[in-house]
């Protein structure tokens, strides 16, 4: 997976991310959605919570700030990985690459 590191293509990320914590800052403050905004949603009926597949990155970790060091950790899902300057941006932080394996993982084939 990809990305440019042009500014153009995280904007829709940062446009989503800031009306999403403008959203978490109001339900938090105990100001959900009103009956007039609720309104206006679509309506998701017969619903159930699933299991959406996400990219995340998979490998040995050194130095993480709560889990130390492992030799296999599953991230949280990517927002932006810029491979050629070796870093990613996870929803929870920061990561430096290392080498990239270019093995398969189990079940991934």
């Amino acid at each position: 997976m990809g990305m440019t590191s042009r500014s153009t293509s995280v904007d829709p990320i940062l446009r989503d991310l800031g009306k999403l914590t403008a959203d978490l800052r109001r339900i938090r403050a105990g100001d959900g959605p009103s009956s007039k905004v609720l309104e206006g949603c679509p309506l998701l009926d017969q619903w159930s919570i699933g299991f959406l597949p996400a990219a995340c990155l998979v490998g040995a970790v050194y130095r993480h700030p709560l889990l130390g060091s492992r030799p296999s950790l599953y991230t949280s899902e990517i927002v932006f990985i810029d491979p050629s300057r070796r870093w990613a941006r996870t929803r929870s932080m920061y990561y430096r690459l290392g080498a990239e394996r270019h093995d398969p993982l189990p079940g991934c084939a």
